[in-house]
């Protein structure tokens, strides 16, 4: 699971939304929403973090 600290996410469904995963313990997953506006989001568990988040695949040009 710490393999995803700091990776790019985004929503799944409207409103789109990109971020990054900000912090995570075993109670919590916070991310950070940069676009379209700053805003934290606190997931309380990995099952709703993957049901509304998707991690963004980085490709390197």
């Amino acid at each position: 699971m710490d393999e995803w600290l700091n990776k790019r996410v985004k929503t799944i469904d409207r409103p789109k939304k990109r971020g990054i995963v900000e912090y995570m313990d075993d109670q919590y997953i916070v991310v950070y929403f940069t676009i379209p506006r700053k805003e934290r989001v606190i997931f309380s568990s990995k099952e709703s973090f993957l049901a509304k988040v998707e991690l963004i695949e980085e490709t390197k040009a």
